[in-house]
C-alpha cells in the first residue's frame, strides 16, 4: 500500500496531521496513527496477507457488525477500552479501491499498553484481573442486542463440523496422516455430541480468539481484550477455554472461580471446556490451513495433538491442567 493511499484512507477522518506507522500484515495490514496533538489510533485495513485467511469477518457488512459491537462495549465500560472511530460521513468502515479491488478499513482508538506475555502470569492480581475483564465481557454479550449476526463468523457445531471436513481434506492431501484425521473427527465429534440440544451455531457471542496476543496489560496494569476479529456466535465457554489456556496449569482453576464469582463448576462444564481447548488448537490449524509457509509445523504436531492430547480425551481423561501452556 503506497504512502498516497494510506494518506487518502486518513482524510476520510477528522484527524489533524495524521501520521501512519506500519505495524504488520497478518490477517489485516495494521497501521498506528497520530495525530498533531498527540492523540494515536489504529488504523486497520481488511487485506489479509494470505488471501485464504479472508472470511466474514473482511467484508463490509462482518466488519460494521463487529464495530457496532465494539462501540457498545465502549459505553458499557467505565473505563478506557478500544473503540471505533467514524469517518466524515458517519460511517463505521471507510472503503476504497486498490489495484481494481474494493478494500476495507476502520479506524480504532489506541489503547495504550503492551501484550501480555507468560510471565505476568504466574501473579493473583493479574489472574484475578483476566477473569474479570472476560466476566465482565460475557455480562455485556448478555445485555448487547446484536446486527448483523449473519455476516459474522460463528464456532458452534456447525463450525466443530466443518473443521472435521477440513483436516479430513488435509489427510486427502497428504498434509495429515488418515489416521489422525480420524481421531480429530472423533474428538470434534464428542464435543459436538456433548453440545447436543445448543443449536448449530452457538447460544450466545463471543469473542472467539482470546490469547496473549490479543490481551493487553494497559499502562495501568488493568488487562483489556482486542482484536475482535472472530466475534461472533458461540459458546462462552469457548472463550472461557481459551482463558485457561493461557495461564499455568496450577492457576486454572483459580481463573475459573474468579470468573464464575466464586461460583463451583459442575464436572460436566469442566469436561466442555476440556473439548473447547481442543477445539481451539484444532481451528488454529484450519485457519492457517491456506497458508503453505505453516505446512512443515502442521505435519510435526498434529500427530503430538493426536497422541498427547485428543487420544486421553476421548479416554474420558481430564484435560483442565493437562494441555501445555
Amino acid at each position: 500500500m503506497t504512502n498516497e493511499m494510506l494518506e487518502n484512507i486518513l482524510r476520510r477522518y477528522d484527524l489533524d496531521r495524521p501520521v501512519p506507522t506500519f505495524l504488520r500484515h497478518n490477517e489485516n495490514r495494521t497501521y498506528r496513527v497520530q495525530d498533531r496533538s498527540g492523540n494515536k489510533y489504529l488504523l486497520r485495513v481488511h487485506d489479509p496477507f494470505v488471501p485464504g485467511m479472508a472470511g466474514l469477518q473482511h467484508r463490509f457488512d462482518g466488519i460494521v457488525a463487529e464495530l457496532d459491537m465494539l462501540e457498545h462495549w465502549g459505553r458499557w465500560n467505565e473505563r478506557e477500552v478500544q473503540v471505533p472511530v467514524r469517518n466524515r460521513e458517519g460511517g463505521l468502515v471507510t472503503t476504497f479501491e486498490e489495484n481494481g479491488r474494493k478494500i476495507h478499513a476502520s479506524l480504532l482508538t489506541w489503547l495504550e499498553g503492551r501484550d501480555l506475555v507468560k510471565n505476568d502470569l504466574p501473579y493473583e492480581d493479574t489472574i484475578r484481573k483476566l477473569g474479570e475483564q472476560l466476566a465482565n465481557l460475557h455480562a455485556f454479550f448478555g445485555r448487547y442486542e446484536p446486527v448483523g449476526l449473519e455476516a459474522r463468523p460463528h464456532q458452534g457445531r456447525a463450525y466443530n463440523d466443518k473443521m472435521a471436513g477440513v483436516i479430513r481434506s488435509g489427510a486427502e492431501k497428504g498434509l495429515f496422516a488418515a489416521g489422525d484425521a480420524d481421531t480429530i473427527e472423533e474428538t470434534l465429534r464428542l464435543v459436538n455430541d456433548r453440545l447436543t440440544g445448543t443449536g448449530s451455531e452457538g447460544p450466545g457471542l463471543i469473542h472467539g480468539d482470546i490469547g496473549l496476543a490479543n490481551t493487553i496489560l494497559t499502562e495501568s496494569g488493568e488487562v483489556r481484550f482486542i482484536d475482535f476479529g472472530f466475534y461472533g456466535r458461540g459458546y462462552a465457554l469457548t472463550d472461557t477455554a481459551m482463558g485457561v489456556m493461557m495461564l499455568p496449569a496450577d492457576w486454572r482453576r483459580r481463573f475459573l472461580e474468579v470468573y464464575s464469582g466464586g461460583k463451583s463448576w459442575t464436572e460436566a462444564d469442566l469436561r466442555k471446556i476440556d473439548g473447547f481447548m481442543l477445539v481451539a488448537i484444532i481451528g488454529y490449524y484450519v485457519f492457517q490451513f491456506g497458508n503453505a509457509k505453516m505446512h512443515d509445523w502442521m505435519r510435526e504436531r498434529m500427530p503430538m495433538l493426536c497422541r498427547e492430547y485428543c487420544l486421553p480425551f476421548l479416554a474420558g481423561e481430564p484435560m483442565l491442567e493437562r494441555i501445555g501452556f
